[in-house]
């Protein structure tokens, strides 16, 4: 039960340095990989806990315990999933800004008569 507890709680701790890496301006990637890498060797602890110990050994005060603390995980997890989705978007959004500005300044280099149909 305490190994189980404290795994969750780190768990929970690296959602959240996630979380507050990614409501930065600028988010570095490298922190986000790190805490991401954390994050797989503590779910693959939560796993071999999981198979060694079933919720139905749990008593009824570990459960209400432990219940709080997985569903803050399940709710920051969800957190996490949603803002590296707009993340990704808005990187998108830079890229294909940055590719049609190539493709112009390409079009202006090369041609008397620039196409701006780009824009």
């Amino acid at each position: 039960m305490k190994q189980l507890r404290q795994t969750i709680s780190r768990l929970n701790e690296l959602s959240y340095n996630i979380l507050s890496e990614l409501d930065k301006d600028s988010p570095s990637l490298e922190v986000i990989r790190e805490e991401m890498s954390q994050r797989e060797e503590y779910l693959k602890v939560l796993n071999i806990v999981q198979n060694n110990k079933t919720e139905m050994s749990l008593s009824k005060d570990e459960v209400s315990i432990l219940r709080p603390l997985f569903d803050a995980f399940v709710k920051m997890n969800e957190e996490i999933q949603g803002k590296i989705s707009v993340l990704l978007n808005n990187q998108m959004v830079k890229l294909a800004v940055a590719t049609k500005q190539r493709k112009v300044q390409e079009s202006y280099g090369i041609s008397k008569t620039p196409n701006i149909s780009y824009f």
